[in-house]
């Protein structure tokens, strides 16, 4: 099977922007696509696909670089309804991009979705994506890491409010990669359509917003359908990543096909300014942020303990003062 890998950039100057952003400029999101697209050209892989509501917008900031090295672009259309208020409000035109794309394939090429704050820092294994194209689907079970977070009864219901169903097995998948064959996808599509207009309607009841609740809700109930879903996680073909954050140790991140980076947007845009794609330059780049990243969270629970330490203080002299004052 071939593979065709593609990201989403939505371009909209109202809209609310999205919880981990941290530049302001709305074609960031280009500027990190690139850096994505070098890591694929690197690692010998297909070059990216930009999908975009904005795509003169897009291919004016893509101008700069030689054609051979250039993202490819396609222009988006977009049917989505929703409150620009609503957090992670463009990821939530993955919909319209997966059913475009599920249309378009040919019989033998899986679509690689992948969110823009990406690097490929080794090729995806053939054997996994011989096994995703046989089940039809592959995606990143990340319940491990947001049911601990939010509690699992919470997600849980989140999940099954949207689907309007119980689930025998209710996981939570990541919406920063997945791999389908057009047939999946389709049947995806389908059944996320009504998915989403559920999940607008319920809207204000959940605590998870974007397109990884109405996806995974779909996903879900595919899977208690019998549909085929491989957890690329396991294989290592993708991890996510926050800079301090020791929920893995970072080597486990180094063995990855596929890192995704979204604290780490700043680092993906000035690695966008290289000539090229090198790993082992990037990674580089990666620890240092992580031991940043370690050196904020030691400092800020060192100033947590320290202000209670203080509190506690205050306290007992407040006993002292009013014991004393009794004893007078």
């Amino acid at each position: 099977m071939n593979f065709f890998p593609c990201t989403l950039v939505y371009v909209d100057l109202d809209a609310r922007p999205g919880p981990n952003a941290t530049n302001r400029d709305p074609l960031s999101y280009v500027n990190q696509a690139i850096c994505l697209n070098n890591s694929l050209r690197q690692m010998g892989m297909p070059t990216l696909t930009i999908m975009s509501n904005a795509p003169a917008e897009v291919a004016r900031r893509l101008d700069s670089i030689a054609p051979e090295k250039r993202p490819s672009l396609m222009r988006l259309n977009a049917t989505i309804e929703l409150s620009k208020d609503t957090p992670f409000y463009a990821a939530h035109f993955k919909l319209d991009l997966l059913d475009q794309v599920a249309g378009a394939l040919p019989a033998d090429t899986m679509l690689l979705l992948l969110d823009t704050d990406m690097v490929a820092m080794r090729p995806l294994e053939q054997k996994l994506i011989g096994r995703c194209a046989e089940a039809g689907l592959g995606a990143f079970d990340i319940s491990d890491q947001v049911f601990p977070a939010y509690g699992s009864e919470k997600v849980v219901a989140d999940l099954e409010i949207v689907a309007g169903q119980r689930f025998r097995n209710p996981r939570w998948y990541g919406g920063e990669f997945l791999l389908g064959t057009p047939e999946a996808l389709r049947r995806l599509v389908l059944r996320a359509r009504s998915t989403y207009t559920r999940y607008v309607g319920e809207i204000d009841r959940l605590g998870h917003h974007g397109d990884e609740a109405f996806i995974s809700a779909t996903l879900n109930a595919l899977a208690d359908e019998g549909q085929g879903i491989v957890e690329v996680g396991a294989y290592q073909a993708v991890g996510r990543h926050w800079p301090g954050n020791n929920y893995r140790d970072l080597r486990w991140f180094r063995a990855c096909s596929f890192i995704h980076l979204p604290g780490g947007k700043a680092l993906l845009e000035k690695e966008a300014r290289s000539a090229g794609f090198v790993p082992q330059r990037f990674w580089r780049r990666v620890q240092a942020a992580h031991l940043r990243g370690r050196a904020r969270f030691a400092l800020k629970w060192i100033a947590r303990a320290l202000g209670v330490e203080r509190l506690v203080k205050r306290f007992a002299c407040t006993v002292r003062r009013l014991k004393g004052q009794t004893m007078r």
